[in-house]
């Protein structure tokens, strides 16, 4: 497979997972943030956290302010994350490996990018903003049950895959730090928000039977081994599809973004919580965070740039290597 094809389904699909992660990371903190709807400053401080989190804590904000604040992340054109640039990113990406994909496929993100591009989009907002925000979810979950179901699982897929997991690593911890982010301890409000912008909800009550706590939340979302979105399962998904690509086999690396996901996925195979709260979670997810934006960038440098790219690129630090990696 061309590195050019493997780079644009790999961010094609982190930019849809991405979009998904925001729509229900905003729905959820919308409707806990109705309680403030009354006082700026409560209001400001509770939406602190949540954009810290998602290193969202300088996006420019309209007139509104934070009563609005749901709305500048769907719709914002300066903002690179915004809900609006996912959709238009990741169909760019598909644009370009067109050939690749399902007429299924194609369909899917072409009408929700649609959407966004003629107007429907911000309609459907003013009619409720629930009403959109449950779209752009599950398209997402369509596009991923429509990519296992009609094109082959072979190297495209497996980068399909990669940045699926990838994203998702990242946006389980970046909700998870939400709750140290807070002046106060979390509160059973602040636990099911988590749980819920995870899509976890359900899922935690039958294996805890409703025991809420942040031992029990941050153990599900670290550890659990069969949860699809906890840390531990997206890691192991991420080891195996690098393995799969390289045809290297498991235990071992071929190349550094296999040696950095068996380190991080060893780190949540032989970490107790005991040792966690030892670290500290914040500083845990942290170090995990930087982790995931190096495999990243290892993917980047092991199958898109060419090695005579890597040494022109020279000691390029790793601020001007992400960028460069969005770009492609």
């Amino acid at each position: 497979m061309l590195s050019r094809v493997a780079d644009n389904l790999y961010w094609m699909s982190r930019y849809i997972e991405r979009a998904e992660g925001m729509s229900r990371m905003i729905q959820v903190h919308q409707s806990l943030a109705l309680e403030y709807a009354g006082n700026d400053q409560q209001l400001e401080e509770f939406w602190q956290p949540v954009l810290k989190s998602i290193c969202t804590d300088q996006v420019h904000l309209e007139a509104e302010g934070f009563r609005k604040i749901g709305k500048t992340l769907i719709f914002s054109d300066t903002y690179s994350n915004s809900i609006r640039s996912c959709i238009s990113m990741a169909r760019e990406n598909a644009r370009m490996v067109r050939d690749q994909l399902s007429e299924e496929l194609w369909l899917e993100l072409n009408n929700i990018y649609l959407l966004f591009r003629d107007g429907g989009a911000e309609k459907l907002y003013e009619q409720g903003s629930d009403h959109l925000l449950d779209r752009i979810a599950r398209f997402s979950l369509v596009f991923q049950g429509l990519s296992d179901a009609t094109i082959p699982h072979g190297e495209g897929w497996r980068f399909l895959s990669l940045g699926k997991y990838l994203e998702r690593t990242d946006q389980t911890s970046r909700m998870l730090d939400t709750l140290n982010l807070r002046s106060k301890a979390p509160s059973r409000a602040d636990l099911m928000s988590v749980l819920r912008c995870c899509i976890a909800l359900s899922a935690f009550r039958l294996q805890f039977r409703g025991n809420l706590s942040l031992q029990n939340v941050a153990n599900f979302l670290l550890f659990s081994e069969d949860f699809p979105r906890s840390i531990r399962f997206c890691l192991r998904a991420i080891d195996h599809s690098l393995h799969t690509i390289s045809g290297f086999p498991s235990g071992a690396f071929s190349n550094e973004a296999e040696r950095l996901t068996g380190s991080a996925l060893a780190m949540v195979n032989f970490t107790s919580w005991e040792q966690v709260v030892e670290k500290g979670l914040h500083q845990t997810l942290d170090e995990l965070q930087v982790t995931l934006i190096e495999i990243g960038q290892r993917v980047f440098e092991t199958y898109v740039l060419l090695p005579s790219e890597i040494k022109s690129l020279g000691e390029i630090d790793s601020v001007q290597l992400a960028q460069a990696q969005q770009q492609q």
